[in-house]
């Protein structure tokens, strides 16, 4: 009798120790929201943005830049100064789950944070599901206070460090090794410039449809577009194509639309106007990223005008 009692005692305790611990995390079966109380006043600096890889920059040329810097300004709101708008701006802090936050209308997840430091994980939302893939940038964080205690200039912190160079420098040789192939090069984080030295050429450079809710610095380089007019053509015609323009400025005619059984045609036509009006018509300086020029693909949008 006693041995069925204690058994039974053992299962009770077991119970509530098992009640107590869910309790205590805030919810079944997940971890407690961490806290941020510990934290509010402290500003932090973000000093680097890097992909899981270690590098700030990807195969396509996108630079993760360090820009945030925020204070937390209680339990559940944080000040984050946005560079778009030049100032500090308000938000709610959002727990979901598993130390994962919606602030500044980016998901995060918590990793490490303490008086000196903080360090997030962006993570990348689809269908609901956080996309384990895609889910690989990170953002380091020193405080205000300890920048200051150990004289660091976040500045210098903030530039591409050594191994970013050597990675920039593989996708240029690369790039520059295929000068006519769209799918070698990448995007120059300082785009082409197109000048005009005909008064009859006309350039607008664009930076397509930019989020306004959420501005990036990453729509004035990834695809840059530009709109040239022709006055005095040989005729009317409007063409949209993209051209590769190499380290050295010469523009190789990329990709464009058309049925197959005039590809050939349109082909000879787009590189006749490259040859006979944009290179000779315009100023081209090559894209470069880090000071070093290379290849990079660029959307035209071209209109002739045929002269009277």
């Amino acid at each position: 009798m006693q041995n069925r009692i204690s058994i039974t005692q053992l299962l009770i305790l077991l119970f509530v120790v098992v009640l107590a611990t869910s309790c205590s995390n805030g919810r079944v079966g997940g971890p407690s929201r961490p806290s941020f109380t510990e934290y509010v006043g402290i500003k932090y600096i973000e000093v680097r943005r890097e992909f899981s890889n270690g590098y700030s920059f990807n195969w396509y040329g996108f630079q993760q830049e360090p820009e945030w810097v925020l204070r937390f300004m209680s339990e559940d709101s944080v000040m984050v100064y946005s560079p778009f708008e030049k100032k500090f701006l308000h938000y709610p802090i959002y727990f979901d789950h598993d130390s994962v936050f919606n602030v500044a209308r980016e998901w995060i997840r918590l990793k490490t944070i303490n008086k000196d430091s903080l360090v997030f994980q962006l993570l990348m939302v689809e269908n609901k599901e956080i996309s384990k893939d895609k889910s690989n940038v990170f953002m380091r964080f020193f405080s205000e206070d300890y920048i200051k205690r150990n004289n660091i200039n976040p500045k210098i912190l903030q530039r591409p460090r050594p191994q970013d160079t050597v990675y920039v420098k593989s996708l240029i040789a690369k790039a520059n090794r295929n000068p006519t192939n769209p799918d070698s090069c990448f995007a120059a984080r300082n785009p082409v410039q197109l000048l005009s030295i005909n008064p009859g050429v006309k350039v607008e450079q664009s930076h397509g449809i930019a989020d306004i809710m959420n501005p990036s610095k990453a729509e004035e380089y990834l695809n840059p577009n530009y709109k040239i007019t022709i006055n005095g053509a040989y005729k009317d015609f409007t063409h949209n194509f993209t051209v590769v323009v190499d380290e050295r400025g010469k523009m190789h005619l990329g990709k464009f639309l058309v049925d197959d059984e005039f590809r050939e045609s349109r082909t000879r036509v787009l590189n006749g106007i490259i040859e006979v009006y944009l290179q000779k018509y315009l100023k081209i300086i090559p894209g470069h990223t880090l000071g070093m020029p290379h290849s990079s693909e660029i959307m035209l949008y071209l209109r002739g005008y045929k002269a009277p």
